[in-house]
């Protein structure tokens, strides 16, 4: 049988196509490891599930450091819910700029506070989310003490000003927590495997475009 020629455009576009593997191949891994150095000690972190706290329990053990909890003992303060909009690519991928960008609600923020207002927590709440939803639930999620710069954007907003008698001032993750850890655990995970396998697959293309065995 006549020996298959394999011109210098093919072998270019062999070597280009072997480049192209092993790149996108490390991109996901060292994506991968970026996301599991995060997320697996997260996910291990909250496995156990969240601390069961009183709205004074979580004054007393909120600081900086965030703290897995489920919060009991207050109310939502509907009056106070604000949703936070902005742009977000669409699924159209043809067409004038306007129109791959859309307008939605990124997260929900509400006050959820003590029978008293002494102790007063911002919850930020994934995507669009109405009081109703709220009834009977309570905040689950990553529990902090209210950072300086967080309680001057407050007060500046005036959003503060029903509370001016409270004496505790808490933020709350309510989208965080050991279902998003393990997912993105869980991502990584693939990430790192799908990259090794493109970096494996890709240094055994040959610059005539066949596989090493």
């Amino acid at each position: 049988m006549a020996e298959t020629v394999v011109t210098d455009e093919q072998i270019k576009a062999n070597r280009t196509q072997r480049h192209l593997v092993i790149g996108t191949g490390v991109a996901l891994l060292l994506l991968g490891i970026y996301i599991s150095i995060f997320l697996i000690p997260d996910a291990l972190q909250t496995s156990g599930g969240p601390r069961q706290l009183t709205m004074d329990q979580a004054a007393d053990v909120a600081n900086p450091e965030r703290t897995y909890a489920t919060v009991e003992g207050g109310s939502w303060d509907c009056e106070t819910l604000q949703s936070v909009r902005g742009l977000s690519g669409s699924r159209v991928m043809y067409g004038p700029p306007s129109s791959r960008f859309r307008e939605e609600t990124k997260f929900t923020e509400i006050f959820y506070t003590g029978d008293d207002n002494r102790v007063v927590m911002l919850v930020t709440l994934s995507g669009d989310v109405d009081c109703d939803d709220l009834v009977g639930q309570f905040p689950t999620g990553y529990l902090y003490a209210m950072s300086d710069g967080t309680r001057q954007e407050l007060t500046n907003e005036a959003r503060l000003a029903r509370y001016f008698m409270s004496d505790t001032f808490l933020e709350f993750c309510g989208y965080c927590g050991q279902g998003n850890s393990l997912i993105g655990a869980v991502f990584g995970v693939v990430f790192i495997l799908c990259g090794v396998g493109l970096i494996v697959f890709g240094r055994k293309i040959k610059a005539d475009g066949k596989q090493k065995r």
